[in-house]
């Protein structure tokens, strides 16, 4: 292979990489309404916001916070950091460890002592995004926090973009067998 051959295979793979990270932005805000249909009979209503910023190039710290209501309250707010991978100029994996705040307050009290339980407790989170033309994202992630509070939780997200920066986005989301739905927006920065 001559000089200029290996010149053009590596300028490529840098574009092609490049191409991964402006294509799927890591640092950005996201808000819109949730709801939770939970096996109490409650369909638990509110605000998520969340947020992610990007370190370097494959590392992001991300966070989010969400308040939902109907009989029940509930609370959460998370933060931690994450690694990212492309795997090709479309397509990212990326996994991740937080620290996770639940709050459940009972206006009856279904079996909560003193009708509230919190708890702070470690998580893991982690999941594909691809990028399937210039205005749709896809993505699907997975999430265990433990603790007293602990779940399992999965969750299918689409986003499609409105503006260069701004992205409609609706979410399906699976919290140990509960239904939700979130519908929003993102900016990106």
């Amino acid at each position: 292979m001559t000089k200029q051959g290996i010149t053009g295979v590596v300028l490529a793979s840098v574009l092609a990489s490049t191409a991964a990270h402006a294509e799927l932005g890591y640092t950005y805000a996201e808000g819109g309404l949730a709801i939770l249909d939970t096996d109490t009979d409650d369909t638990l209503f509110g605000v998520d916001g969340r947020g992610s910023y990007q370190i370097n190039r494959n590392i992001f710290a991300y966070g989010g916070l969400r308040f939902l209501s109907d009989d029940l309250d509930y609370t959460n707010w998370y933060l931690g950091g994450a690694y990212r991978h492309a795997v090709d100029a479309r397509t990212d994996v990326w996994g991740g460890a937080n620290l996770e705040y639940q709050e459940v307050e009972a206006d009856n009290c279904r079996g909560f002592s003193g009708c509230s339980k919190d708890d702070v407790a470690p998580a893991i989170r982690g999941g594909i995004r691809h990028q399937l033309d210039d205005r749709i994202e896809v993505g699907a992630s997975a999430r265990y926090v433990s603790g007293d509070l602990d779940y399992f939780g999965l969750t299918g997200q689409g986003r499609y973009k409105i503006q260069r920066n701004l992205s409609a986005t609706a979410e399906l989301d699976i919290q140990d067998g509960e239904l939700g739905l979130f519908g929003g927006v993102t900016l990106f920065f």
